[in-house]
């Protein structure tokens, strides 16, 4: 084994890549079964971008996205600037920058390990470098919650694989600090500052880590020579960065997703008042016990333990369907029980002065930090920086059992162990590309491309058009799979666009309306209300709306139905 990696450790390297890519890209546009909002969000702001120079919103060039107000930050848009160029605006061309960053990661995470152990570990039972970065880039290759995460359009992703670079190349900095290497500090500093404009969980756990990292390889400063020029463009480009996520903080749009998802909300700071008022305690102590910091540390400890359990690394709580199969293990058996074995056999290192496991163990110990902050229970998205930490874990635990088995077994283990991974995972993606697909199509929003389809082949043998919101945010879909000029959405368009409950909401786009699903009656119909005021006329209009809201003088067209065979849209005729 050592010997055949030792020996051609790229081929590997390429042949886990090449299978990493094929399990990413393979079917990319149908599965998931559709793109969600978000990710029609993404691709029509880049499709904007391409056309105008600006969002949806006329904004020439933003740093951040308001969209509908929960301001995404830049980097995945304008990056999908190009494949759409290249491939039109598709489903495809959404994803394709999360699925070539998952499969980037591949050989990232082998640079990464490399590096790691470049010098090779104080233990009696070491294995080669290559090994441990070889088997970290298989794991990762056939992990289930990196794979889930590089098919949608998701920014975490993306973040994900400019971390893993990032620190690769400021560890290479930490370990050539003597030669003052110019090349790989700035090219992490660039990388780390992309990663806090791609998703706000970087904005938390980058500086946490960056912190970190220069309090572990402190000992390696002695050999700084005088500053030169590279550090000061690091730290000048470092400055960029973070005084510009600063900025965004100050004025408020870069909270605006938090402000949404923060521990104390004013419903929690009602519930302690109501606690505190109906306490049995005395006031004093009744005040002690009900008070806001210590609900804050209480409900953040309780989310951070959480991802440690075992009931989130198998999904059996608080699955979020757009990010995990509920019930599914976000490792398989195997790679958890190896991250397992090497978290625990190398917890004694930690008392000497092996540098690089202090810093993998403060990667997995601050990766959840930024998700806990959140109300949401535990979900796969947020902490997904513990990925690297976890399968380079693993890759130790692996490589610790190929060192104690007799050689004589080696063969023997290694079939039973690839068996083992290979068939778990085989598991994993019959569940992912069948019953999965099958039994949470709603989640995805599955019916808005046929139901967009029918609206652009027959929209004009109508006076009006009206869509149900039922669905959530029907307008981006809308724009998406029709085309839509970006100068009919952006200021000045025929368009009905504003905001509300800090959202931003969308009435009307030419002749199309986007109608509540509760101001959609079952009895006959000559008008219906917009949320934004006033009626519109139903006269010779189409209506697409949900099961439960069929006014009795609309004819019934056609049923789109989600994949499980429940009715999503009942596209419909209003004489």
């Amino acid at each position: 084994m050592n010997s055949i990696t030792k020996n051609r450790p790229l081929l590997f390297l390429f042949l886990f890549t090449l299978l990493g890519g094929l399990l990413r890209f393979w079917k990319l546009d149908s599965f998931p079964v559709s793109p969600n909002w978000d990710e029609a969000s993404h691709g029509y702001n880049a499709f904007s971008i391409l056309l105008t120079g600006k969002d949806e919103w006329g904004v020439r060039l933003p740093l951040i996205f308001r969209a509908f107000g929960d301001y995404k930050l830049p980097l995945y848009i304008y990056l999908t600037a190009i494949p759409v160029w290249l491939f039109g605006l598709t489903t495809f061309s959404v994803r394709f920058i999360s699925a070539l960053a998952g499969t980037l990661a591949i050989p990232g995470i082998y640079l990464l390990t490399r590096e790691l152990f470049s010098p090779s570990p104080t233990t009696s039972h070491s294995a080669p470098r290559t090994n441990y970065s070889l088997f970290s880039a298989l794991l990762l290759a056939l992990s289930p919650w990196h794979f889930f995460i590089s098919r949608p359009a998701l920014e975490a992703n993306l973040s994900l694989t400019l971390i893993i670079f990032g620190f690769y190349f400021l560890l290479k900095f930490f370990h050539s600090i003597s030669r003052t290497n110019h090349y790989a500090l700035i090219t992490s500093v660039v990388l780390l500052g992309l990663s806090l404009h791609t998703y706000n969980t970087a904005r938390v756990f980058v500086p946490l880590l960056v912190i970190a990292s220069f309090l572990i390889f402190r000992p390696s400063f002695r050999a700084l020579r005088t500053p030169h020029l590279a550090l000061i463009s690091s730290t000048f480009l470092a400055l960029l960065f973070s005084g510009l996520v600063i900025f965004q903080v100050f004025l408020g749009a870069g909270t605006a997703r938090y402000e949404k998802l923060k521990i104390l909300s004013p419903a929690t700071v009602f519930q302690i008042g109501e606690q505190r008022a109906h306490s049995t305690l005395s006031p004093l102590i009744s005040k002690l016990v009900h008070n806001r910091p210590i609900y804050f540390l209480s409900a953040f400890t309780k989310n951070y333990l959480g991802y440690f359990s075992p009931q989130f690394f198998s999904q059996q709580w608080g699955a979020q369907f757009q990010f995990a199969i509920p019930g599914q293990s976000l490792l398989t058996l195997p790679i958890f029980l190896l991250a397992l074995l090497g978290f625990s056999l190398h917890l004694p290192s930690l008392r000497g002065s092996w540098s690089s496991l202090k810093f993998l163990y403060a990667w997995l110990l601050l990766s959840p930090v930024a998700a806990s902050l959140t109300i949401d229970p535990p979900q796969a998205l947020r902490p997904n920086p513990m990925i690297p930490a976890i399968i380079i874990f693993a890759g130790l635990g692996l490589s610790w059992l190929l060192t104690v088995i007799p050689a004589k077994f080696i063969k023997l283990f290694t079939i039973l162990l690839v068996l083992w991974i290979g068939v778990s995972f085989g598991y994993y993606l019959r569940q992912y590309f069948g019953s999965y697909a099958l039994t949470y199509s709603s989640s995805w929003q599955y019916g808005y491309a046929e139901a967009m389809n029918f609206v652009k082949d027959h929209r004009n043998e109508y006076d009006r058009v009206f869509i149900t919101k039922r669905f959530g945010e029907p307008h981006i879909f809308y724009a998406f799979f029709n085309r839509v000029s970006p100068l009919s959405i952006q200021p000045g368009g025929d368009n009905i666009r504003f905001q509300k409950s800090d959202w931003y909401w969308t009435d009307k786009i030419d002749n199309i309306y986007f109608i509540n699903d509760w101001q959609i009656p079952v009895t006959s119909i000559k008008t219906l209300p917009l949320e934004s005021g006033g009626e519109v006329s139903t006269q010779k209009s189409l209506l697409i709306t949900s099961a439960g809201h069929v006014p009795v003088n609309a004819h019934v067209i056609k049923t789109v139905n989600f994949l499980d065979g429940s009715p999503a849209f009942i596209i419909t005729s209003v004489p």
